[in-house]
């Protein structure tokens, strides 16, 4: 890369701290590349657009460097650390976020992967993380840059077809096939990975959300075309039903099978490589923020309800729930389980199970009108979660996208019909 390369910034409004500079990456660079001289130049932007990532600063660093042979070289790291706190980052870090994923990627994901390596097995389930450090409190990453071989990001807004959605869900199976077999070798995950989008003491977060949401969302659901809009208006969940939906993520079923959840597995929390044909070769998981041990239920409900193509969601749904047991299933015998395997009859009854049904409406209550909004400066925490009326604006904006209406209309009955938001259920 010369100094006339054009770099692309995709969120010029991105506030980059100062302290990201030359001296913090010595340490890195010196491990990663032992031949270099100096740093030429260095430079740091926005790593994705607005919208992209909603917990997170993610920023790509560019060091032209000079090498003992005289040769110049251009590395790239993905740099990740914590949302400023007058940004959405206070509500974030009650969560706990960055500390879960610090064990995912020191311990967790490695002894993951030496799973299938043990059985002669080559998956890589995530990117390389080459340093990890916690400062003044908050917690910083660095990670090899997937760009550099070839791995992009999925367009959220389109939705995936079927082969898309078939890797992800052989991956994800993947993932959850490893988790389950490293529980049974070496015992319970730390008691952090019991709770997920859902902990005890942030009801003021979900609760406060939840009713910022409502006004826009029911004004929104009268322009989606539904038919009997009046009908799912009215079964809209109270405050006291929505909070009991989330406290019952937390009550495990011993009967059914678990795994440690992605917890926000959807498409742009993975990243994707290409053959020269444009066939789909590779797939990465990122950001293991929100881990839960639970059913596999969780994540699938939360996958299926935002990711795949309008065409595909519905009519796909219980296939798309069977290509994934297989590739599990497929795993588990590899990996030697010693539990009994999981049954696809199990497995299908657990996504109706009332205890998972939050994935599903939490999805198209907040992700789902973000996934179909097209990149905005806007599109941030922050303005989500503003109680003004530049942030109801920006909700109503959000939910009255035609793109999500046209989803809407067929995905609501969809699921009302399926029992999930049956909110009744959770009635005292």
């Amino acid at each position: 890369m010369s100094d006339n390369d054009d770099i692309v910034n995709p969120n010029e409004h991105l506030i980059i701290p100062d302290w990201i500079n030359e001296k913090y990456f010595e340490s890195v660079l010196a491990k990663d590349e032992p031949d270099h001289v100096k740093v030429l130049k260095f430079t740091v932007v926005a790593a994705i657009p607005p919208g992209e990532n909603f917990t997170s600063t993610m920023l790509r660093v560019y060091i032209k460097l000079e090498m003992k042979d005289g040769s110049v070289k251009t590395k790239t790291y993905i740099f990740k650390t914590m949302l400023p706190e007058e940004r959405g980052g206070s509500d974030i870090n009650e969560f706990g976020l960055f500390p879960k994923e610090a064990m995912m990627y020191k311990t967790y994901l490695p002894a993951f992967e030496a799973l299938y390596k043990d059985v002669g097995w080559d998956i890589q389930l995530a990117p390389k993380c080459l340093h990890t450090e916690e400062r003044e409190g908050d917690i910083h990453f660095i990670f090899e840059d997937l760009c550099v071989k070839r791995f992009k990001n999925m367009d959220r807004t389109k939705g995936l077809d079927m082969e898309h959605m078939t890797k992800c869900l052989q991956k994800l199976a993947e993932y959850h096939a490893a988790s389950a077999v490293y529980e049974e070798l070496h015992g319970p995950y730390p008691s952090e990975f019991s709770e997920g989008f859902v902990k005890k003491d942030v009801k003021k977060f979900h609760v406060d959300g939840f009713q910022l949401k409502e006004k826009a969302y029911k004004k929104a659901m009268l322009s989606w075309g539904l038919k009997d809009a009046d009908k799912y208006i009215k079964a809209f969940p109270t405050v006291k039903q929505y909070w009991a939906q989330c406290l019952s993520t937390l009550e495990l079923n011993p009967d059914e099978f678990h795994v440690l959840n992605h917890g926000d597995f959807w498409s742009s929390n993975l990243m994707s490589s290409y053959l020269p044909d444009g066939t789909l070769e590779k797939l990465i998981l990122i950001d293991f923020q929100i881990v839960m041990w639970g059913s596999p239920a969780m994540d699938l409900l939360f996958f299926l309800t935002l990711s795949p193509t309008n065409d595909l969601r519905i009519k796909e749904f219980d296939h798309f729930v069977r290509i994934y047991w297989e590739r599990l299933v497929e795993c588990l015998k590899v990996l030697k389980l010693k539990k009994p395997l999981p049954k696809l009859r199990d497995l299908q009854n657990s996504m109706n199970n009332k205890n998972h049904s939050f994935y599903a409406f939490f999805s198209i209550l907040n992700h789902l009108p973000i996934i179909l909004f097209p990149t905005d400066k806007d599109s941030n925490i922050h303005n989500l979660s503003a109680n003004t009326e530049e942030g109801e604006n920006y909700r109503l904006r959000l939910l009255s996208n035609p793109a999500f209406g046209n989803v809407m209309k067929d995905l609501y009955p969809f699921l009302y019909n399926r029992g999930i938001l049956n909110f009744e259920d959770y009635d005292v």
